[in-house]
């Protein structure tokens, strides 16, 4: 089979492991500090409770003067974002749990008043708090346990020095990813837990071909350096890993823009998903396996460099 990239390529991935790094300790406190400072504003009605509506508009109208209309009517707490994929339609959120026809009408009188016949409501989404909280700490559980069943598969199959940085790197690429997502003007809802959840079955496949390779180069040798070594099996499959991510970005890219709704909103988290998951089988997951296999055996690796010295 012709390859993209030949697996023949000696780049030094883990020489840029430190610099990658600090970057991902950047990002990921970046991300963090935005889904903390957003607070309750970040879930969706699916995860926060209350009504959502979908409206459509005629003539020209954006998010800041369809809130100014509404404020205008005493209506000062509805969060009003563009709907994905059609500009003239706009989600309207009220975390009120009221009698959802009462609230519908009041929606609907304060449309009326601000903006007369140019605002129809299409479609109204109802999730009461106490269901809004269970989705939440289930959604929460979901995404623990899939990143759990991972470490026990890798450690079960590999390593347990595998395992955990496979665990770290799952943890980089949701947080991330997450980040990117509500920086984007996104809010968390089930679509963002699917997405999630994807993500994390994705990101491992990589993790698997890459050192499956080197579990089988172990096998062949009687001395090896462990960084060396995992280089090499990162630069073998490196053709596979281009074309595979590149496909599967394609993809999610297509969603995004031809998509709409919830589709749109899974495929954007897909598409920081993919990136983030090439990045760090590779910068995350390696040095992490480097490092803990160096501590576990440190005369074992002493006496590997030092053979392979003698007979370079």
């Amino acid at each position: 089979m012709k390859e993209l990239i030949s697996s023949s390529t000696s780049i030094d991935f883990m020489g840029k492991s430190r610099i990658c790094a600090c970057l991902s300790v950047f990002l990921v406190a970046a991300s963090a500090y935005v889904f903390v400072s957003m607070g309750a504003a970040k879930y969706g009605t699916d995860f926060s409770g209350g009504q959502e509506f979908l409206v459509s508009f005629k003539g020209q109208h954006d998010s800041q003067s369809i809130r100014d209309g509404l404020a205008r009517q005493k209506l000062d707490d509805v969060r009003v974002q563009a709907f994905q994929g059609a500009s003239n339609e706009y989600s309207l959120r009220l975390n009120e749990t009221g009698d959802a026809g009462e609230i519908r009408a009041k929606i609907e009188t304060a449309l009326r008043a601000a903006f007369g016949d140019e605002a129809t409501i299409e479609k109204t989404d109802y999730v009461g708090p106490t269901v809004g909280a269970e989705l939440r700490r289930s959604g929460l559980i979901a995404v623990v346990l899939g990143i759990l069943g991972m470490l026990v598969y890798i450690a079960v199959r590999f390593e347990f020095s595998l395992g955990v940085g496979t665990i770290v790197a799952l943890i980089h690429d949701v947080t991330i990813s997450t980040g990117i997502y509500l920086l984007s003007g996104h809010v968390i809802n089930m679509a963002t837990l699917a997405a999630a959840l994807t993500i994390v079955g994705y990101s491992v496949n990589d993790t698997v071909v890459i050192f499956d390779r080197v579990r089988e180069e172990r096998r062949k040798r009687r001395s090896y350096d462990i960084s060396a070594l995992v280089n090499e099996a990162i630069n073998f499959t490196l053709s596979r890993t281009v074309i595979t991510h590149v496909l599967t970005l394609i993809s999610a890219l297509a969603l995004y823009v031809i998509g709409t709704g919830e589709i749109k909103d899974l495929s954007l988290y897909l598409v920081a998903g993919i990136v983030c998951g090439a990045y760090s089988t590779i910068f995350i997951v390696s040095p992490i396996v480097i490092r803990l296999e160096r501590r576990r055996q440190p005369e074992t690796h002493a006496r590997r460099v030092s053979a392979q010295a003698k007979t370079a």
